[in-house]
């Protein structure tokens, strides 16, 4: 029931555009709220966790009231952020059964999404210039899409590992086709990392020889729409970022999207500095990165050890979380979801049969 929840929220989440409207955010709580009654995933011990994260909450809305009034913007970070720990707490008391549920599901959202991407990409291919046919899906950001398949594509190799098999194998070319189809120079040039990762721990000419021609293909993508741009916009945003966090650096400039400079004429308007840690320190101050700073650290230490030991999990939720460096991809609704349920697979160990016949015994008294 809980695995099934959870995909009910990230489906929502990504079949509403990425989820980022107001009904569609306070639908994706409703349901993990809803997971975690089902799980009794209740919040472990750790005041200064709970004081840290109410902080957190406080300075959010507070910043947000104050210099922006009440609009979407101001609820939608504060949403996030607690859409971010219940995914977290849910999925961090879940079972080995119900973990392989969750990544399996993921899987099938990120296949579907993948089809839907190249029906999408063959359809504009034949109306559109080629350096703009960019496939979206669902989530309407081809850098969106692109980075949800890295993290889907990891579990699928995964399974390939775990499990072996035909169908694992096409599900992830066919995620890998979609990835290429999205363009998303960010998103291949993280898994052109891990491809190069995957091919010197693994022996093997045949996947050795299908690993380089997705790498060709990543590098060939990457190139390309390089080229074709005129200038590189984003070390602009991070160094008016920076004038920016300077000019308000306790406060912020509050949530209300405020677009920065072009950096070359004819570029495209931006309100976010493509850096979720730059984005935060303008809108919330080095005082609101601070405190979201320690809400982490203190939710890591709160994690029993050991830590978790899978690397496929890992590696696919460290994917997710590194394409806020260079991208806004972390604000999209089903990107804060997936990153969220990913950093918990990756950090705790799921619970033993022991540990659920005595959860069980202890709520039958």
């Amino acid at each position: 029931m809980t695995a099934y929840l959870l995909l009910a929220a990230l489906t929502w989440a990504v079949a509403s555009r990425g989820g980022t409207g107001l009904r569609d955010l306070l639908v994706v709580v409703g349901l993990l709220v809803a997971a975690m009654i089902a799980g009794r995933a209740w919040p472990r011990r750790g005041a200064a966790l709970w004081v840290a994260f109410a902080a957190l909450m406080c300075w959010l809305l507070t910043i947000g009231l104050t210099l922006t009034g009440f609009t979407l913007e101001t609820v939608r970070m504060p949403l996030l952020v607690l859409i971010a720990a219940l995914t977290c707490l849910v999925v961090g008391q879940m079972s080995v059964l119900t973990r392989d549920m969750l990544a399996i599901g993921l899987i099938l959202v990120g296949c579907l999404q993948s089809m839907i991407a190249l029906v999408e990409l063959t359809a504009a291919a034949s109306t559109e210039l080629p350096a703009s046919a960019r496939a979206a899906a669902l989530l309407g950001s081809p850098n969106g899409l692109g980075i949800l398949l890295v993290g889907t594509s990891v579990l699928t190799a995964r399974e390939v590992g775990l499990r072996g098999g035909r169908l694992p194998v096409a599900a992830l070319l066919l995620q890998g086709s979609a990835l290429l189809a999205t363009g998303s120079r960010t998103s291949l040039v993280i898994a052109s990392v891990l491809l190069i990762g995957y091919v010197a721990t693994h022996s093997g000419w045949k996947r050795g020889l299908l690993a380089i021609a997705g790498f060709g293909a990543a590098v060939t993508v990457v190139i390309w729409r390089t080229a074709s741009e005129q200038q590189q916009e984003r070390p602009h945003l991070w160094q008016e970022s920076l004038r920016r966090i300077a000019d308000r650096p306790l406060l912020g400039e509050g949530p209300a999207p405020a677009a920065f400079t072009p950096a070359f004429p004819g570029a495209r308007i931006t309100t976010h500095a493509h850096n979720e840690l730059l984005q935060w320190g303008v809108e919330y101050g080095l005082f609101g990165l601070g405190l979201a700073l320690v809400v982490m650290v203190l939710a890591l230490r709160t994690v029993p050890r050991p830590l978790g030991s899978d690397r496929w999990l890992q590696l696919a939720a460290l994917a997710l979380l590194l394409s806020g460096l260079t991208d806004f991809t972390l604000r999209i609704t089903a990107l804060t979801w997936t990153a969220s349920a990913l950093a918990a697979l990756a950090m705790t160990e799921p619970r033993t049969i022991t540990d659920e016949l005595l959860a069980r015994s202890v709520r039958a008294g």
